[in-house]
């Protein structure tokens, strides 16, 4: 179990609070554009001279930048100094917020998004660095319940408040407005947050960052492109071999250098791996059936958009009111357990909309909406608080970052592999059988799970 950087006693609960709160004051610009950008997607078509297949990559572009970038900005941080790293990302999220406002072609508009993705990827991880060292390892995982359910609770504000704005005044507004946000984040953050401790800095792993980034990025545009074209395009298998070659250097040069990206004998941590394969599987059924649900909604049930972001708000509602009462019982019983039960309550919300979509039965959809919110409300703060609580705190950073990239990587393959396996089909068996393979994926990720040592209570 990792070291914390001060004794608890030291640790200034006030203190703790306001470096929350801070945190969640800069990132929540991120987290309430989300669910806008999705909504608008044929509006800024319009606008924009566009086509919403093009500026889709809005969405898939922001976690490439997320999924390459996380893990370095997470080790800049370590050996820079997580509050320099935390500002240095609020301010490129701000500007990116302001460019979104202003983009005056849908090229454009999609480059200020992959700026706002290269922002949160350097504030997130570090945020939760400076999370987790504010508070003492018994109270990390009720902090980070309190942050997932603001995470999850701000782009369900979002959407209501921001609708009848975008209807007024159109989509550029919600930018607007969330560029002021973002520079009193930055400036809150300026002020509040303390300098990290003595830092020993240490020279960053070039090697591993590129061949990390390489392997990253291929694998992500593989399942793009190949979801999209085919597997077995040209252009499918090259970026294929790129994915194999880059992690394959990867590993080559991580075994090798003295200053490496990420420890490789983590991996041998149990409550470092078994939350790395569990929450990412979890999370391949999470937003895979995100992507699904709203389609099944429109094509079985007939119901119009509206209509159906009506129904799609119980499973965020339900994640943000049991983020902090998942936080809450992870200090009591441990991380192991709600990451087991976070799969298995996945599994049934799978196993939901499967008879949902088979027999065509809608309460069963909403069963499967709420118990998919419930899953990752409990287990989201197990995930952070075990990994972080896994390494040594020199590495809370890096760790971060990998477990966001992790995260990251479910959710494109959930998003991408389910779309294949949907194809142009839509009868109730095709999304049937969508969610099926779903619930097989989360069950493997149970596996994960069972794999972490039994919880001990830290005294």
């Amino acid at each position: 179990m990792a070291t914390i950087a001060e004794p608890d006693a030291m640790l200034d609960a006030g203190y703790a609070r306001r470096v929350l709160f801070t945190v969640l004051a800069a990132v929540i610009v991120f987290t309430s554009s989300m669910t806008i950008v999705s909504a608008s997607l044929p509006t800024m078509a319009e606008d924009l001279d566009s086509t919403e297949g093009f500026l889709s990559w809005a969405v898939t572009g922001l976690f490439l930048a997320m999924a390459v970038a996380t893990p370095v900005m997470g080790r800049l941080g370590d050996s820079r100094g997580h509050k320099q790293m935390f500002l240095a990302g609020a301010i490129c999220l701000g500007i990116g917020t302001l460019l979104c406002a202003i983009a005056p072609t849908a090229a454009a508009f999609v480059a200020a998004r992959m700026v706002v993705g290269l922002g949160i990827s350097s504030t997130m991880p570090n945020g939760m660095a400076l999370i987790m060292a504010a508070h003492p390892i018994e109270r990390r995982g009720e902090a980070m319940g309190w942050f997932q359910m603001a995470m999850t609770g701000a782009p369900v504000l979002a959407l209501i408040a921001g609708g009848p704005l975008i209807e007024a005044f159109g989509w550029r507004i919600v930018f607007a407005l969330l560029f002021p946000l973002s520079i009193v984040g930055t400036v809150l953050a300026w002020r509040i947050i303390h300098p990290d401790g003595e830092r020993h800095p240490v020279p960053i792993d070039v090697g591993g960052a590129v061949t990390l980034a390489i392997a990253t990025l291929s694998f992500l545009l593989w399942l793009q492109f190949g979801g999209s074209d085919g597997f077995t395009t040209p252009l499918a298998l090259v970026l294929a071999v790129a994915a194999t070659a880059g992690f394959g250097a990867f590993m080559m040069v991580e075994r090798r250098t003295t200053s490496p990206m990420i420890r490789l004998d983590y991996f041998r941590r149990r409550n470092f791996t078994g939350p790395l394969v569990c929450q990412p599987l979890s999370q391949f059924a999470y937003m895979g059936g995100f992507l699904m649900a709203p389609i099944l909604l429109s094509s079985l049930f007939e119901y119009s958009v509206g209509t159906v972001a009506l129904i799609l708000l119980f499973r965020p509602a339900f994640y943000s009111v049991f983020s902090p009462i998942g936080g809450r019982l992870t200090n009591l019983y441990g991380e192991r357990v709600f990451l087991l039960l976070g799969s298995v309550l996945m599994v049934a919300s799978m196993a939901a909309w499967v008879v949902g979509a088979h027999w065509t039965n809608l309460l069963m959809v909403i069963i499967g909406l709420i118990l998919s919110g419930i899953a990752m409300g409990l287990a989201s703060p197990s995930y952070s608080t075990a990994v972080a609580n896994a390494v040594d705190v020199k590495d809370l950073g890096v760790a971060n970052g990998m477990s966001s990239t992790l995260m990251n990587i479910g959710m494109l393959t959930g998003i991408q592999s389910m779309f294949v396996i949907l194809g142009d089909g839509r009868a109730p068996d095709d999304f049937a059988r969508t969610f099926i393979v779903g619930a097989i994926v989360a069950g493997i990720g149970s596996a994960g799970a069972l794999m972490m040592r039994p919880h001990q209570r830290v005294r």
